[in-house]
């Protein structure tokens, strides 16, 4: 499951019927549950991609240094010899190393937008309870 499936199950869930308010009212707690668990799922896949962020950015910081072995990276070994402060600037613009950061900031962003979807659950009843008033306001009950 990926953000653009979340996207599109939340422009589906999010309609309210306006005639069936009470089945819409019942439908908050699935929702809440199908969304509170996509977040934690989405939670513990950026602490994993955090961890593996570390770990390629202490890797590569090892090969650009000069201080790695061939055999850790699959690849040739790195003909230049850099200074400890140019290191950082390689590892930053190294492919391995964006490649983990596209997939955290990917995480980051489903994360948020999972958040605000909560949000909105949460205040669905108060939507709901709104909507009924309103009616009774124009019905002039």
């Amino acid at each position: 499951m990926n953000l653009e499936d979340i996207q599109s199950m939340w422009a589906k869930d999010s309609v309210i019927d306006d005639v069936l308010l009470d089945e819409a009212s019942m439908k908050i707690p699935q929702l809440h549950s199908k969304y509170i668990t996509l977040h934690g799922e989405f939670n513990l896949l950026l602490k994993k991609a955090k961890q593996e962020h570390n770990k390629i950015i202490h890797l590569r910081t090892l090969y650009y240094s000069g201080r790695g072995t061939p055999e850790m990276y699959e690849e040739t070994p790195f003909d230049y010899k850099l200074i400890r402060s140019e290191v950082p600037s390689w590892v930053a613009v190294d492919d391995v190393v964006n490649k983990v950061e596209m997939k955290v900031a990917l995480y980051e962003t489903t994360l948020n937008t999972l958040s605000e979807i909560i949000k909105q659950i949460h205040q669905l009843s108060f939507n709901i309870k709104n909507m009924i008033a309103w009616r009774a306001f124009v019905n002039g009950t």
